[in-house]
């Protein structure tokens, strides 16, 4: 047998494994008889749920395609209405995420956002650390800036490319990967000094909402996430600069010169995209006064964009935008809607979560950040969010406590992997095939290791000072 039958041997041996995957749990659920507690509809869910979740985590159909059909098969299952699993779509959340999607990169292209960072490495002095902590200070500000992180990502990994290319470090060198990882600092770490910046948290924030429960206004989750995530950035790049630590002292000053230079003075373009910021800011710091949701906001400010005179987008930056992200968002959020309708958020609180509560409030938050490294493993940021927020909601009520510490800690969760496939944010990062896997781990690892001391530490002890818990 040749070498090309053997793979296709080996390849339909692993796609029958993905099936059996794929129908072997849904079958065991099938099987486990009903009871007063686990009806017939709970059932019904948790099997198209756990088949749609696993074609997601295995990628064995479109991921977009699987999104459309789970709304369509909790209909036909009789477990929920077209009211029920399409009511995401009457909520903000997926209009924000769209005008989020088109905003960055109408942003990205103006060059307003290079402008910035390179002006943050300069005030670093251009060396290694430097050029680490500037990446990691200007994070903060782009993160109100654009509020896509796989925007976010995309624009600080190809700078960050391109610093170790000018810079003439090897691929794979401590350096190289410090500076990915720096990137990757700036992009993700950073961006929890907004709720626009933590996808995660928007979707819990809509499943709060569409349960009737209040979730996090944008001052709030400044005032109650901003000093502890300065803190919790400065430790990760503390850390880059000591495990990633370069071989060789590095100037790059006179080269971020040249490229700061090479902009010119500031474009027509990227006044109007300043202005557009400005306004954009102003208008999500007093939703709670003039009342409008984040997502008809970030929606104006897009149509805005298109306005003749204004011109800062056009059909070429709708051709950029992933509209099938929407679906997604809108299936996981559907996930949600449809565990309220069938009890499964109450059955996986009164099942689950005794073990969570045995230790108080504090063991409370630290065991949802495990919950969340675990669903992780299985499920999309987007989709695990989507799915627990209700439960989480739930158990917070029951313990007598606001629901948003949970959030929070349930998302900081969600961002610790050991896995590239976790999330695409990593994902993308170690697509540049500059660091080994090895690489990779390590620094992973080692920041779900300083994350959960950082929730236990920092950010419950701060909570509890500012009388959120």
């Amino acid at each position: 047998m040749g070498e090309a039958a053997e793979q296709t041997a080996r390849d339909r041996k692993l796609l029958l494994l993905k099936y059996l995957i794929v129908i072997i749990p849904p079958l065991i659920i099938y099987l486990i008889p009903t009871t007063q507690t686990f009806t017939q509809d709970m059932k019904v869910f948790f099997i198209i749920t756990l088949v749609a979740i696993l074609l997601w985590a295995l990628e064995l159909i479109n991921l977009i395609v699987v999104a459309l059909a789970l709304p369509v098969a909790f209909i036909l299952s009789g477990v929920a209405t077209a009211g029920d699993v399409y009511a995401p779509w009457s909520q903000d959340l997926p209009y924000l995420v769209l005008g989020a999607l088109i905003l960055s990169a109408v942003f990205e292209e103006s060059g307003l956002m290079k402008r910035l960072a390179y002006w943050f490495i300069l005030r670093g002095g251009g060396s290694y650390k430097g050029i680490i902590y500037a990446l990691s200070t200007s994070g903060f500000i782009v993160a109100f800036l654009v509020p896509g992180s796989l925007a976010r990502i995309a624009l600080y990994a190809g700078m960050a490319f391109g610093i170790i290319k000018a810079l003439g470090l090897k691929k794979f060198s401590k350096g190289s990967v410090g500076l990915l990882f720096g990137a990757y600092n700036a992009a993700v770490t950073a961006s929890f000094v907004s709720l626009t910046g933590v996808e995660p948290m928007l979707v819990f924030n809509s499943q709060l909402e569409s349960i009737g429960m209040e979730g996090a206004s944008w001052l709030q989750y400044a005032l109650h996430n901003v000093p502890i995530t300065i803190i919790w950035t400065y430790v990760m790049a503390f850390m880059i600069t000591k495990i990633f630590k370069n071989e060789e002292e590095v100037e790059g000053k006179s080269y971020f010169q040249q490229q700061y230079q090479a902009l010119g003075k500031l474009s027509m373009s990227e006044k109007k995209v300043t202005i557009i910021l400005i306004v954009l800011v102003a208008l999500l710091a007093t939703s709670s006064i003039h009342g409008i949701a984040l997502g008809w906001i970030f929606i104006g400010m897009t149509f805005i964009c298109f306005l003749p005179g204004i011109n800062l987008a056009d059909d070429n930056t709708m051709a950029k935008t992933n509209f099938g992200m929407i679906f997604f968002i809108t299936a996981t959020m559907a996930i949600g809607q449809v565990s309220a309708v069938v009890g499964a958020g109450k059955f996986i609180s009164e099942s689950l979560f005794p073990l969570m509560t045995i230790g108080g409030t504090t063991f409370t938050v630290i065991a949802t950040w495990v919950l969340s490294v675990v669903v992780n493993f299985v499920l999309t940021p987007f989709a695990a969010s989507a799915t627990m927020a209700i439960p989480l909601a739930e158990l917070s009520q029951s313990l007598d406590i606001s629901p948003l510490p949970l959030a929070y800690s349930f998302s900081h969760g969600l961002y610790q992997l050991l896995l590239p496939y976790e999330s695409t944010l990593p994902l993308l990062l170690f697509s540049y095939m500059a660091m080994t896997y090895k690489q990779f781990l390590k620094y992973f690892s080692i920041q779900m290791v300083l994350n959960v001391a950082f929730i236990a530490l920092i950010a419950i002890p701060y909570w509890y000072l500012i009388g959120l818990l």
